[in-house]
């Protein structure tokens, strides 16, 4: 009959697992001893599952009972005979149980406890034997076996329950690595990474899923107290086991994880972003105090994440947009303080310090940008420029030398091209303000240069500072050229809108002539600076710009314009390279 059939069942799992047991001292029998053993709590859980489900006589707390006796039996065995099979095998079992004894509606209750129960004797062995394999399979068992009551129902009856055993297996798992090496004061192996990490990141969903349904407004507090644990469990683990500084590294990131992930939770709009700026800055200023890089890295990871807040999602937090005079920018420009303050606190990280800086540089040319209208973004990206370009001179700091010519680029594409339209809107008059803003920024390009390279005559900054030199010069004379050019344009326009035609080629040949003019100018200026600077690439730059306005002269002017400007033109060229070439002479005889 079927009693007599399941009590079989039982006697012979009870002798194949006693058989395995028995056998593991024999090392020339390893798999004989494990298969045994595992075929053995095989036959008992189907015996159980058989008198549950096929015959019906043993009701569903028995099979409960009888089948956690058995995983007791085989965790004890498994322990006994250092058998990491067996163990592995008695726990797929017992997080097969609810499985096999499932009922239509589950229990959670139940099922949490039942779970406790088992990941008990998880930790019961983990106080003898390390083995992460077994701990994984334990924690990522009981969270499949959850997962499901969790995303049919995320809003649990009795939330207060749920979160009290859920905080039960999450603690539990918390000590599983750990319970060996607290007990002995030494580390045995390395700390499990996987089993800190999900286990963290299972259980903060979990109570996120249920809080958001039920209190939603304990979930940054509950986010705070998971940091404050972690950072407790850090220092007084390390404490506790001197030798294993990465275990207190592990867990203080996560709990930096939780802090930062309690910011948003809590917060709201720009609050969030400068919450993560001061929580960067607290910790790069502990980070060269304590041991662990952690505290380093979170800091860094924290203050980019305030960056990119700022870039991308922040600006348009206000729907209803108030340049610069706004709670938003007051935020942004203290995230640029912090990322400041951060590189002085970090001073001792090298390249984290010029990251910090640079990073600082480009947020506050970004705010400059795009905050203030009209001329006022080029105006203030000048001044940028020129303070960054005194810190390089002042600190010799490589991030200085770093942010200059980054910013200077950036302050070109404003004048030139973003600020283009502003430009051809005042060509009407010959001075106005986008043109002096155009050459107050060439000038400054120009002091720039100058000062990174009298930080460091020699080396990469002394060549930056050359090439930014040389790029001021060039933009100067497309400004003035290109002023000019549309200043005539202007009255050339209306002439032919009025159809006076005479008129209008006149002042084209006033064009052409004037560009003659300013570009000999330009180049005799240029020689003259680069004799008194003594910089020969000045002077060939002069010579080439002298090469190509005399080739203008003759080829554009000559065929262009009436004879009187070309006169004008050629006579003024003349004289101009008359005097070049005497002066010219005169150093190189002295020189000489």
């Amino acid at each position: 009959g079927p009693e007599v059939r399941v009590i079989m069942g039982l006697l012979t799992g009870i002798a194949l697992l006693a058989g395995g047991l028995l056998l593991h001292r024999r090392q020339d029998l390893p798999y004989l001893s494990e298969g045994l053993a595992g075929g053995g709590l095989g036959v008992l859980y189907l015996s159980l599952y058989a008198a549950y489900a096929l015959y019906h006589f043993v009701g569903v707390v028995t099979a409960f009972a009888a089948m956690f006796a058995v995983t007791v039996a085989g965790s004890m065995g498994a322990v006994a005979s250092s058998r990491q099979i067996t163990a592995v095998l008695t726990v797929i079992g017992g997080l097969l149980t609810p499985v096999l004894l499932a009922q239509q509606r589950p229990n959670e209750q139940a099922l949490l406890g039942y779970l406790l129960v088992l990941d008990l004797l998880v930790f019961a062995i983990a106080l003898f034997r390390s083995w992460p394999a077994l701990n994984r399979l334990a924690w990522a068992g009981s969270a499949i076996l959850f997962l499901s009551i969790l995303l049919d129902h995320p809003a649990s009856p009795h939330p207060q329950t749920r979160l009290v055993l859920l905080s039960a297996l999450f603690l539990l798992f918390v000590a599983v690595p750990l319970v060996r090496e607290w007990t002995e004061r030494r580390r045995f192996i390395e700390i499990d990474l996987a089993l800190v990490v999900a286990n963290a990141a299972g259980y903060f969903w979990a109570v996120y899923v249920t809080l958001e349904r039920w209190w939603p407004v304990a979930e940054a507090p509950y986010a705070l107290a998971l940091a404050v644990f972690y950072a407790l469990l850090a220092a007084v683990y390390g404490e506790r086991v001197g030798d294993d500084d990465p275990t207190g590294d592990i867990h203080l990131g996560v709990g930096i994880v939780f802090l930062t992930l309690a910011i948003p939770l809590g917060l709201d709009g720009p609050w969030i972003t400068l919450a993560w700026a001061a929580q960067g800055v607290v910790l790069l200023s502990v980070g060269p105090k304590v041991r662990t890089p952690i505290a380093v890295w979170g800091g860094l990871a924290a203050l980019l994440l305030a960056t990119s807040r700022v870039l991308v999602v922040d600006p348009y937090w206000h729907p209803a947009f108030v340049p610069v005079w706004n709670l938003t920018f007051l935020v942004h420009l203290l995230v640029v303080v912090a990322l400041g303050w951060a590189g002085v606190a970090a001073r001792g990280l090298g390249q984290g310090q010029s990251l910090l800086w640079v990073l600082g540089s480009g947020l506050l040319g970004v705010l400059f940008w795009r905050e203030p209208t009209g001329l006022w973004p080029a105006g203030l990206l000048i001044a940028e420029v020129l303070a960054l370009a005194a810190l390089a001179w002042a600190l010799r700091a490589p991030a200085f030398f770093v942010a200059t010519p980054l910013l200077a680029a950036a302050l070109l594409v404003r004048v030139l091209i973003y600020d283009d339209r502003l430009a051809r809107a005042a060509a009407a008059t010959l001075v106005n303000g986008p043109l002096m803003v155009r050459i107050a920024a060439c000038a400054a390009l120009a002091v720039a240069a100058k000062w990174l390279t009298g930080a460091a005559p020699t080396g990469d900054a002394a060549k930056v500072g050359r090439i930014l030199s040389a790029v001021a010069g060039v933009a100067l004379l497309y400004v003035l050229s290109i002023g000019w050019v549309r200043y005539q344009d202007v009255g050339a326009n209306a002439a032919r809108m009025a159809r006076q035609w005479e008129l209008a080629r006149e002042i084209e040949w006033k064009t052409q002539v004037g560009l003659s003019v300013l570009w000999t100018l330009y180049a005799a200026a240029a020689m003259a600076w680069g004799f008194i600077r003594s910089a020969p690439w000045v002077r060939y730059a002069a010579l080439g710009l002298f090469g190509l306005t005399i080739a203008k002269v003759f080829v554009v002017d000559l065929s262009t314009i009436s004879t009187l400007y070309r006169i004008v033109s050629f006579l003024i060229l003349g004289l101009v390279l008359l005097g070049v070439s005497f002066v010219y002479q005169k150093v190189r005889s002295a020189t000489a």
